[in-house]
C-alpha cells in the first residue's frame, strides 16, 4: 500500500452511531459468475464480511447490501454504457431482478435487520434513484465502512464518490477483493492515499470493542 503521503494511519474515529457497513454486489453475478473465472479470494472475503456484518448488528449499526440490477425491456434500458463494456451473459445474468441479482446464499443477510438497495452504475451514489444515499441520510449515518467487489470497480467508485459527498470512507481492506492482486492492491493504495481509512475487519471489531493492544 502506497503510504507516501505521510498521512496519519487512521484519519477517523470509529463510532458506532454515526457508522454503517456498505456491502457491495456480493451477489450471484459476482460470487459464482458465469463464463468467467471466479474472484480471487472470494471465499475469504465472504468469511470477513459476514464475520463483520454479524457484529454490526450486535451494536445495531445498519447493515446495508447493494445490490446491481438493470432493467432492461424494449421499451426501457437504464444500463447506459455499461453494456459495452460487458458480453451478453454477463448482462443477462444482472437484469431485471434475474437470480443472478440475488444476494448470494452464504452471506448472512438478515431479511429482518438488513437494508437492501439497487444500483445500475458502478457508483452507488451516481444511481439513478440515489437509493444508498437516500437510505443514508434517512438513517443519519456518515460513516461508511465498505466491503464487497469487484475491488477495482464498484466498490472504488462508490468510495470515491462517497468521500466527495462528504462521507468519512473505511475500507474493509480484507472484505474486498478483485480480478487479480495487482488491481486489489491499487485500490487499497488509492483509498488510503486519496479517499479514506483502509483497516481490517478483525481491528474495526477491536477498535470498537475497546480493545487496547
Amino acid at each position: 500500500m502506497n503510504k507516501q503521503w505521510k498521512r496519519p494511519e487512521n484519519l477517523f474515529l470509529l463510532n458506532e452511531q454515526k457508522a454503517a457497513f456498505i456491502i457491495i454486489d456480493m451477489q450471484n453475478f459476482s460470487c459464482t459468475p458465469i463464463g468467467r473465472d471466479p474472484l480471487v479470494r472470494i471465499d475469504t472475503i465472504i468469511q470477513q464480511i459476514n464475520k463483520l456484518a454479524d457484529f454490526c448488528r450486535e451494536l445495531h449499526i445498519p447493515v446495508i447490501w447493494v445490490r446491481h440490477n438493470l432493467t432492461m425491456t424494449n421499451l426501457q434500458d437504464d444500463s447506459g454504457l455499461f453494456k459495452l463494456f460487458h458480453d451478453k451473459n454477463h448482462m443477462n445474468n444482472i437484469i431485471n431482478l434475474d437470480k443472478g441479482t440475488e444476494i448470494y446464499a452464504a452471506m448472512h443477510f438478515d431479511s429482518i435487520q438488513d437494508h437492501i438497495v439497487f444500483k445500475n452504475r458502478y457508483s452507488a451514489f451516481l444511481s439513478d434513484p440515489p437509493e444508498l444515499d437516500t437510505l443514508l441520510k434517512k438513517l443519519k449515518k456518515n460513516q461508511l465502512l465498505v466491503a464487497g467487489v469487484a475491488a477495482n470497480v464498484c466498490v472504488e467508485s462508490t468510495l470515491r464518490d462517497a468521500m466527495q459527498l462528504n462521507y468519512e470512507v473505511i475500507l474493509v481492506s480484507d472484505g474486498i477483493t478483485a480480478i487479480n492482486d495487482a488491481a486489489l492492491e491499487n485500490t487499497l493504495s488509492n483509498t488510503y492515499s486519496f479517499f479514506g481509512d483502509v483497516r481490517t475487519a478483525q481491528n474495526i471489531i477491536q477498535v470498537f470493542e475497546g480493545y487496547t493492544p
